[in-house]
């Protein structure tokens, strides 16, 4: 009697044993074929919606032409030309750049493109694809400040502004720490930080700097380099996105390789250029 029961027992436990090894075959199945169908459920919406934050010329901005406002840039065009080879049609959305790992987390978007950095950090929420554009980092101050600024050392207790969860913060972060720092959401109020003395200098992207210096008379890119690392921009998609971030890597290196990115961002700086006020 006892033997009977423990046979049918451990006959029991066995068929629970095979059971459960399926369902966790079947489980990490069904995990890879939701990773690989991120870019056919992009394909079935017939949309690619971007997020990106609209205050970073040449990368992003607002460009107002005969009434309209319209977001372009080099990174916008980078986007539409993956939508078109998706044979979707791209959807940007402007947010303030600490949002936008926030908006790609909950799927409120499908990508990233706003000249982010892929630090190790932001690689534990989201996936990014290879480098397409690499910068140096410059500060921007007033021309009158020149001659007192001309080294990082005279800026070790003052008054310095950069954009919200970016690597300029960081670094200002860590290698001032005597300085009071100004984070905020979009550079346009960190330059207005510095033109109503509210700060003494803005860290930025070079290219970035370049355009607010020529938009803002008595503004000025400080004549010396900054320590900070180089911005490497790359796209942010979802975590485990399969084929969706394969794809999006492999339409990068054909542009890359064609020299379409190097022409789109020429292209986008002499737009830029055109459209700064004199």
């Amino acid at each position: 009697m006892k033997k009977g029961f423990m046979k049918f027992f451990l006959g029991t436990l066995s068929i629970l044993a095979l059971a459960a090894c399926g369902n966790t075959s079947g489980t990490a199945d069904r995990a890879a074929a939701d990773a690989d169908s991120a870019l056919q459920e992009i394909k079935d919406s017939g949309k690619l919606v971007v997020g990106t934050c609209a205050d970073y010329p040449p990368y992003e901005w607002h460009l107002v032409k005969d009434g309209e406002d319209k977001i372009i840039g080099f990174d916008i065009a980078i986007a539409q030309a993956i939508a078109d080879e998706l044979g979707v049609e791209l959807e940007v959305i402007d947010m303030d750049f600490d949002g936008l790992i926030p908006a790609l987390s909950t799927g409120e978007v499908d990508m990233i493109i706003a000249g982010m950095n892929p630090t190790e950090e932001r690689k534990q929420s989201v996936d990014f694809t290879d480098i397409y554009y690499t910068q140096k980092d410059a500060l921007v101050i007033k021309s009158e400040d020149a001659e007192d600024i001309r080294s990082e050392n005279d800026l070790k207790k003052a008054n310095l502004a950069t954009q919200t969860a970016t690597i300029q913060e960081t670094y200002l972060l860590e290698n001032f720490p005597d300085a009071e720092i100004k984070s905020v959401p979009k550079l346009n109020t960190a330059i207005l930080y510095l033109v109503t003395g509210k700060a003494d200098a803005v860290l930025m992207v070079e290219t970035v700097a370049r355009r607010y210096v020529e938009e803002n008379e008595g503004l000025e890119i400080a004549d010396f380099d900054v320590a900070s690392t180089p911005n490497e921009s790359a796209i942010a998609v979802a975590k485990d996105s399969g084929d969706f971030l394969d794809a999006v890597n492999e339409i990068l290196d054909e542009m890359e390789d064609s020299g379409q990115i190097e022409e789109l961002i020429r292209t986008n700086i002499e737009i830029m250029d055109e459209n700064t006020p004199e």
